[in-house]
């Protein structure tokens, strides 16, 4: 399904609103003295984040329902996503270090939504998609937020604890969030990716049962990408559970939550690189 003229408009304006946010983030770290117009960047943001809704809610409305079909609109609604959780971050934590990697992911998640053509959507039926595989897609790439921003707030932890274990205080430092903060989002975010995560995949137990009268799909009805996100899932509890038992925390959790995030992002680039456009076959 191509993109059309106006969507495209909305995502490139999107995209450039993206990119300033980025450069606006990027000066205040490089400049020594603090920015005069502080709210720019986050105005950005929110410029930007407002052209997107407007394409996805075009998108959505091109198709007539509302799932997730094809990669193009799985990074769009991934870039779009993140950026919400950004500004809500924002206004309740003011944690600006954030908006330096939550800003560079979406402007290039956005370029790559507008530059790549993907003609052939996920599922390969023309038929339309009921609730339970729309609820299915958008829960999952909710979940993939969720673990981007655990991943990005680990790397902070890693990056500050290095800083303090050798005694590095430089801008960048300066407007880090503390340890326990940086490791709280992290449970939140680690906790909100499981919810997700396990939500979507139920949904698509249940599509499965009503469709094919089994909770495991073949291989041929998406069995293979069910047992990816069955993995991912399991990582994902690993992590929950070792936090609520208080076994893993601070860098332990850190690690966890890389390791979640990159095996996330593997089987959702091994779904679109080797499934051939086929998630399911309805």
């Amino acid at each position: 399904m191509k993109i059309s003229p106006l969507e495209l408009l909305l995502l490139e304006m999107a995209s450039g609103f993206y990119l300033g946010a980025f450069v606006l983030y990027m000066s205040e770290i490089l400049l020594s003295r603090p920015t005069r117009v502080p709210w720019a960047p986050v105005t950005a943001g929110i410029g930007g984040v407002l052209f997107q809704s407007l394409a996805i809610f075009i998108r959505f409305g091109f198709q007539g329902h509302v799932a997730l079909l094809s990669l193009r609109e799985v990074l769009s609604f991934f870039s779009w996503t993140l950026v919400l959780a950004f500004l809500y971050l924002e206004h309740q934590r003011k944690v600006r270090i954030l908006g330096l990697f939550i800003f560079g992911i979406a402007s290039l998640s956005t370029l790559m939504v507008i530059g790549i053509s993907f003609h052939s959507p996920i599922f390969s039926s023309r038929a339309p998609i009921g609730l339970l595989l729309s609820l299915h897609t958008i829960l999952i790439d909710l979940g993939l937020a969720s673990a981007a921003l655990a991943f990005i707030v680990s790397l902070l932890y890693l990056i500050l604890d290095f800083f303090l274990r050798n005694k590095i205080f430089n801008r960048f430092f300066s407007r880090i969030p503390s340890l326990e903060t940086l490791d709280q989002l992290n449970n939140n975010f680690s906790g909100l990716g499981f919810v997700f995560l396990t939500t979507g995949l139920i949904f698509a137990m249940i599509w499965s049962w009503e469709k094919f009268g089994r909770t495991l799909p073949h291989a041929s009805q998406g069995g293979l990408a069910f047992i990816g996100a069955f993995l991912v899932w399991v990582a994902y509890a690993a992590t929950v559970l070792l936090r609520w038992s208080k076994r893993f925390r601070g860098k332990q959790a850190a690690y966890l939550s890389i390791s979640g995030f990159l095996i996330f992002a593997a089987t959702i680039t091994a779904l679109a690189l080797f499934s051939k456009g086929s998630h399911f076959i309805l």
